[in-house]
């Protein structure tokens, strides 16, 4: 292994999940899922006031998943024009990229959400549900909620952290473009179910974590020289 590419790991891997693993424990020992879920409660009056309206329902709900399936449309035109112009052959590999890592991205957190059966903060009674309050990890345990971890519409912007190494792949400093766009994004996406009473703040941050590493091993796997 090179040193480069040692250090290719540790940057895109090793550290992030460090960081990972220190906010997961955060979040756990001070309880920060419910903290924040009972702050966003008691602002709408004991209730998901915001649940359905315009703003959160169809601007960022409905119209961020339009949005990501727009970009992805976009970026499909530049993959299959990229096979009608000899002098973009060389962006055929990285556009590949590109779709497959967001696409899989989005299609793992959908999994993991149907496999682990996490519950949704308005499934507590809590927040106006029916089920006792438990932690993320106590909820994998139970496997009784209809499926809310990792955030699945958090992931239409944090699958676009593949933006990132599709850059870097170019050696541009775009990547950084790449980098805090999507993570913006995805915490605008994720905030905004989180006032919906659709999930926790570790929903949002394990939605970033799948996306984040699915795009790095995938760009090991096809961008990477010399790994």
């Amino acid at each position: 292994m090179s040193v480069n590419f040692r250090q290719c790991i540790y940057t895109h891997a090793v550290y992030p999940l460090c960081a990972l693993f220190i906010a997961s424990l955060a979040i756990t020992l001070w309880d920060a899922d419910k903290v924040l879920a009972d702050y966003f409660y008691a602002l709408q009056g004991k209730t998901w006031a915001w649940k359905n309206i315009w703003w959160t329902e169809e601007f960022f709900h409905k119209g961020g998943r339009t949005a990501s399936l727009l970009i992805a449309t976009a970026g499909a035109a530049l993959l299959i024009s990229s096979y009608c112009r000899n002098d973009w052959a060389q962006h055929r590999k990285p556009l590949s990229y590109l779709m497959f890592a967001t696409a899989g991205g989005s299609v793992l957190v959908s999994l993991l959400k149907s496999a682990l059966a996490v519950s949704c903060p308005w499934e507590f009674a809590r927040y106006g549900g029916i089920l006792n309050y438990s932690n993320v990890i106590e909820q994998i345990v139970l496997h009784n909620g209809k499926g809310c971890f990792p955030a699945g519409h958090a992931s239409a912007g944090y699958a676009w952290v593949a933006l990132y190494f599709f850059w870097l792949s170019y050696h541009s400093a775009w990547r950084w473009f790449g980098l805090i766009v999507p993570i913006a994004a995805g915490m605008v996406f994720g905030i905004v179910q989180q006032l919906r009473g659709a999930h926790f703040i570790s929903h949002d941050l394990w939605s970033l974590a799948v996306c984040w590493l699915f795009s790095f091993l995938l760009y090991v796997f096809m961008l990477k020289e010399g790994s």
